[in-house]
C-alpha cells in the first residue's frame, strides 16, 4: 500500500499561480508504484513551479534489500538551497538541468529545499527496486598491492588484512556524475553500512570500518568497460591520505594532466593500463614539494623516481611503466602533462644532463611481456656522451640484451649480452648521437632488465678507453666506476625477491608459492647482488686483458 505521511503543518501540497508551497514529508516506499512530486507532475512535463522564501524536507525511506533510483528536475537561477542527503549523512547539491539519476540505499535519504524569495522549478521522481540476484566477485588484497575492477553485473567484495581503502577513477569522456549510479558498503554484501559511491570517492577517501568492502555498480557496465575503481589495503597506501584514479580522455588530441594537490594532505593519483605513461617536461616545480613515482606498489622497492626542484628539468620527459602507476606528492601542487605517445612527449630525444631509467614494462616481476626496444637520439648535429650502466638483467634461457651506440650513422659501440656474455660491472661512457637498447626474451618468462642512462656534453673528445669492447672504436668509449650515473635510481630486485602480481596474470610455469607468486629457474645478472645470481667477476677479466697487453 502506498502511504505518504505528512508532518509539520501541511497535509497537502498547495499549488497557486505563485508556485507550490511545501513543508515536511515522510515517504514510505510503495510496493509497485512510482512516487512523483508534486503528485500531479509526470516526466515529459516542465518541472513544477515553487513559491519563493520557503523550506521543505522529504524523508524518504528505503527498505532493506531495496534501493531507490531518483531523478531530479530543477530549473532555477542557480539556487543553492536544493540538496539531497545520502544515508551516510553526505549532502549533495542538486545541479540545474542534471537529469542523471541518483541511487540511494537503506535506510533513508532526504531531499531538502531551502530557497530565497525567487521562484523556481523543481520536481522529482522516485522508483524503488529490489536488488536482483547477481554474481559476486571476491577480491583478496595483500597489505602491499592493489586490485582494480571494471563495472560488471557482479558485486565486488574486497577483503584485506587491515582496512580497505577504495580508489575512485575519473571517466574518460563523460561527466563523473554518472558514477552516482553506484553504491559502496561496509562488509561483504549490500546489506552493510552505506559508505558512499564512486562519485563521492573521487573527492573524499572511502575507507571501510572493517577489513571488507563491497561495491555495486548497477548498470554502469552497459556504458563503461574500463577501470572505475580500485581497492587497496590501508597499509599498502603508506602515508597517502587521499588517492584518486585517473582515466585520460579517449581522444588523443585532448590533453591529460596528472594534477596533484597536497596543500592539505599527502595526495596521490593512480593510473592503470598496459601502456606506458609518458610524462612531458614542465616549466616549473614548487620548491617545497617532493614528487615520488611508483610502479605497482607504494614502497621503496618500487620507487622509480624522486623529483624535486633540483632535478625536475633533467628527469622529464619520463616513461612510467607497469600496469599500475602511482604519483605521490607530499606538499604543494603539481600538474604534469601525460600522454601515451612517445613522440608527443619527445621521450626519445636526449639532452645535456638528462637522466633516463630504461627498463622493461613489467620489470621486477615474472612476466612474458618484457621485450623492449628503445632508441634515443640527440638533437641534429649534436654529440653527447651516453653514460650507461646495466643495473639488472634477467638472462633466463636465450634472452639477450643488445646495446648499440652510433655516431654520424656509424656504429661506435655494440654488444649483445646473454648467459655467456654478461654485461660489464663498470659504467660505460660512449660519445655518439644515437643509442639503441633491445631486450629480447624469445618467449621466456623473465623479470626484465634495467639500464641507467645519463647523457652529458663533454668538450674533451679524445678520451681513450681503459677496457674497450672488441666491437668498439677505442677513441669513443670511457670506462667509469661501478656507481650509478645519477641520484635516486630504482632499487634493484634481488634474485630471491619477487613482486606479487596484482593486475595481470602471472605465468604458471614452475613452482608456485602462497599468494600466487610463480618462481621459476631463471638466471639473473645484477650489479649489486652478492649471492643467488650468476656472478660476473670484472677484476678477473681485467687481469686477463692486462696480461694480453703485456
Amino acid at each position: 500500500m502506498f502511504s505518504v505521511l505528512l508532518f509539520l503543518t501541511n497535509l497537502i501540497v498547495l499549488s497557486t499561480a505563485d508556485g507550490y508551497t511545501c513543508a515536511g514529508y515522510l515517504v514510505n516506499p510503495p510496493e509497485d508504484l512510482t512516487y512523483y512530486f508534486p503528485n500531479d507532475w509526470r516526466e515529459g512535463m516542465e518541472p513544477a513551479k515553487y513559491a519563493g522564501s520557503q523550506t521543505c524536507n522529504w524523508q524518504i525511506n528505503v527498505l532493506e534489500g531495496y534501493y531507490a533510483t531518483v531523478t531530479f528536475y530543477k530549473n532555477t537561477d542557480m539556487e543553492s538551497g536544493i540538496t539531497c542527503t545520502y544515508p551516510n549523512g553526505q549532502e549533495q547539491y542538486i545541479e540545474d538541468k542534471d537529469h542523471n539519476p541518483y541511487i540511494f540505499t537503506y535506510p533513508q535519504f532526504q531531499v531538502n529545499l531551502h530557497v530565497s524569495d525567487k521562484q523556481g522549478e523543481f520536481s522529482f521522481k522516485v522508483v524503488w527496486s529490489k536488488y536482483p540476484a547477481t554474481c559476486k566477485m571476491n577480491m583478496e588484497l595483500t597489505d602491499a598491492g592493489a586490485l582494480s575492477a571494471v563495472a560488471s553485473q557482479c558485486v565486488n567484495t574486497y577483503t584485506s588484512p587491515n582496512k580497505v581503502m577504495l580508489v575512485g577513477f575519473t571517466l574518460k569522456d563523460d561527466s563523473d556524475v554518472f558514477l552516482r549510479q553506484s553504491a559502496v558498503f561496509e562488509g561483504d554484501s549490500v546489506n552493510g553500512q552505506y559508505l558512499g559511491n564512486l562519485y563521492y570517492a573521487r573527492y573524499q577517501q572511502i575507507v571501510s570500518p572493517s577489513n571488507k568492502l563491497t561495491v555495486h555498480t548497477f548498470d554502469l557496465y552497459r556504458n563503461f568497460n574500463y577501470t572505475l575503481f580500485m581497492g587497496m589495503d590501508t597499509r599498502a597506501a603508506g602515508d597517502v591520505q587521499q588517492i584518486t584514479g585517473l582515466n585520460c580522455p579517449s581522444d588523443p588530441n585532448k590533453k591529460c594532466y596528472i594534477t596533484l594537490n597536497a596543500n592539505y594532505n599527502i595526495s596521490a593519483i593512480a593510473t592503470i593500463g598496459r601502456q606506458p605513461d609518458f610524462l612531458e617536461p614542465i616549466m616549473q616545480f614548487p620548491s617545497e614539494s617532493t614528487l615520488k613515482i611508483y610502479e605497482e606498489q607504494i614502497n621503496d622497492n618500487h620507487l622509480v623516481a624522486t623529483i624535486d626542484k633540483s632535478n625536475y628539468q633533467t628527469r622529464f620527459p619520463m616513461a612510467v611503466k607497469n600496469s599500475l602507476k602511482i604519483y605521490h606528492l607530499d606538499k604543494g601542487r603539481v600538474s604534469i602533462p601525460l600522454t601515451n605517445s612517445e613522440n608527443d612527449a619527445k621521450y626519445d630525444t636526449v639532452f645535456d644532463g638528462r637522466y633516463v631509467n630504461v627498463h622493461s614494462f613489467d620489470y621486477g616481476r615474472t612476466s612474458y611481456q618484457q621485450d623492449t626496444s628503445q632508441t634515443f637520439q640527440t638533437q641534429p648535429s649534436e654529440k653527447l656522451y651516453f653514460q650507461f650502466d646495466v643495473k639488472y638483467f634477467d638472462i633466463n634461457g636465450n634472452t639477450t640484451l643488445d646495446i648499440k651506440v652510433s655516431r654520424d650513422g656509424k656504429l661506435v659501440f655494440s654488444d649483445t649480452f646473454s648467459q655467456t656474455n654478461l654485461p660489464p660491472a663498470n659504467t660505460l661512457k660512449v660519445l655518439g648521437d644515437q643509442m639503441a637498447i633491445n631486450y629480447q626474451t624469445y618467449g621466456n618468462y623473465t623479470m626484465g632488465f634495467e639500464v641507467d642512462l645519463l647523457t652529458t656534453k663533454n668538450d674533451d673528445d679524445s678520451s681513450s678507453p681503459t677496457t674497450p669492447s672488441p666491437s668498439v672504436t677505442s677513441s669513443t668509449i670511457v670506462t667509469l666506476s661501478t656507481s650509478s650515473p645519477s641520484a635516486n635510481p630504482k632499487t634493484t630486485v634481488t634474485s630471491n625477491t619477487f613482486k606479487s602480481s596484482t593486475l595481470t596474470d602471472i605465468p604458471t610455469t614452475g613452482s608456485t608459492t602462497p599468494g600466487g607468486i610463480t618462481r621459476g629457474t631463471t638466471q639473473r645478472y645484477e650489479t649489486s647482488t652478492k649471492s643467488g645470481t650468476t656472478q660476473f667477476t670484472f677484476v678477473s677479466v681485467l687481469l686477463i686483458i692486462i696480461s694480453f697487453v703485456l
